[in-house]
């Protein structure tokens, strides 16, 4: 595979990516973080649906590229947001995602566990929520799917059986990490809103 940088012209991101996936090791992958804006617009008995667009931007803050979906989530009560073990979605804010590598580095520099003892079972997790922990992105279909967690989806439905929801994959959860994969390399933001800071006391 020819090196793009030793041809005369500026390589684009989208050649760049492609050629450290395809295992060119004379290109470094480009420094591009990701920002998820998310915001809650659906509410369940037993889920809470938000739209979401993930987007990729490089050092200079140019968008490079973005995506769009929805989340599903346990249902919101703002009240109990921030008790462990409640069931209920996470509060708004932003907040950090990280590999499941990385979350056991961090559990690990918390608690002192050896990062091989830790055993987690997701590969992308929402670090720093307060008063919660083990919140990740993953696959599902319903609000018994989740107890914080956000599950993507290319579309979402009305439960005929009861006020919820039913959220559709189509490959959104594969779309997503590989989005986060390709341009993730200088750090990942969520941030959940609406803000609803000015309605808790």
């Amino acid at each position: 595979m020819r090196n793009f940088f030793n041809n005369g012209r500026r390589p684009s991101i989208f050649e760049i990516a492609t050629a450290y996936e395809n295992g060119n090791e004379g290109d470094k992958k480009p420094r591009t973080k990701v920002v998820v804006n998310t915001n809650r617009l659906w509410y369940g008995d037993d889920s809470t649906v938000s739209a979401f667009i993930a987007t990729a931007y490089d050092e200079q803050g140019n968008r490079v590229d973005a995506m769009n979906g929805y989340f599903l989530e346990p249902a919101t009560d703002y009240m109990k947001a921030n008790k462990e073990g409640s069931d209920r979605a996470i509060m708004s804010g932003t907040y950090d995602v990280i590999t499941q590598k990385e979350m056991k580095k961090r559990i690990s520099e918390k608690t002192k566990q050896r990062e091989e003892n830790i055993v987690l079972r997701y590969d992308w997790y929402i670090d720093n929520v307060p008063g919660r922990s083990g919140i990740a992105i993953h696959s599902g279909k319903n609000g018994k799917n989740t107890t914080g967690c956000f599950i993507p989806g290319s579309s979402f439905e009305p439960n005929k059986q009861n006020n919820d929801f039913i959220i559709n994959d189509n490959n959104k959860k594969d779309e997503l990490f590989h989005f986060f994969q390709t341009y993730g390399t200088n750090g990942i933001k969520i941030n959940v809103g609406p803000d609803v800071s000015n309605l808790i006391e």
